[in-house]
């Protein structure tokens, strides 16, 4: 049993309105977490940020596997393969993606105190998502609707400007409901990752159970139960 373990508490309580369990954590396990230093601790929290909030935005992709073990990296890995997601998507549900790739830095913020050196990867995506939101259209205040700048070379000046303009506002929005959510459900992503440090990687029937242990996914003895 590792210091953290002593002071997470295993007990849950009632599930709320909406079916989340919450996870008792003291103000001692939080000091620990801001003790922590090694690449696989504070990659446990940046991951756990993401795989939480990506359990949270049900209806976005499903997280397939979370892994510590490497030593210069982390990743939680989406289900890209899953048939019954849509490939097609609503705006709303897009930015639900950029959301979940910016948990992790604000979970960095929340928990450790500042953000790492390990958001760049995420940033990137975000961007990239942010760019693709503008061009298909998905914002709604995009110029003529959206339009795609691969057309043009060089791009307009005024393209280039409403396109920026347009992804600073997306990842601005995105990047306040990240900070929001992860401080709604920090409690859950301590104990998940608490769960990844211990275990390195989790996948399949095991990352099913630990994120059933924090409450995010419904028992299903209670299930039976109803």
């Amino acid at each position: 049993m590792n210091e953290l373990q002593l002071h997470v508490s295993s007990e849950v309580g009632p599930p709320d309105e909406r079916g989340r369990v919450p996870v008792s954590i003291s103000p001692a396990a939080v000091r620990v977490l801001l003790g922590w230093d090694s690449d696989q601790q504070v990659k446990s929290i940046h991951e756990a940020s993401h795989s939480c909030i990506s359990a949270v935005l049900r209806g976005v992709k499903s997280v397939k596997s979370i892994d510590v073990k490497g030593k210069y990296s982390g990743c939680s890995i989406l289900d890209e393969d899953d048939d019954e997601q849509p490939s097609i998507v609503r705006a709303s549900v897009y930015l639900d993606l950029i959301v979940i790739a910016l948990a992790g830095r604000e979970g960095e913020i929340l928990i450790l105190g500042e953000p790492t050196n390990g958001n760049a990867s995420d940033i990137s995506e975000a961007t990239k998502r942010a760019k693709h939101y503008f061009e298909a259209g998905m914002d709604p205040t995009a110029l003529a609707g959206g339009i795609d700048l691969d057309y043009f070379s060089p791009v307009p000046p005024a393209l280039a400007e409403a396109l920026l303009s347009s992804m600073i506002e997306t990842i601005t929005t995105a990047r306040a409901r990240a900070k929001s959510l992860v401080a709604e459900h920090k409690d859950q992503i301590v104990a998940l990752a608490r769960i990844v440090y211990d275990a390195r990687r989790l996948s399949d029937e095991a990352l099913t159970a630990a994120f059933r242990e924090i409450g995010l996914y419904p028992d299903k003895s209670q299930e039976s139960a109803g």
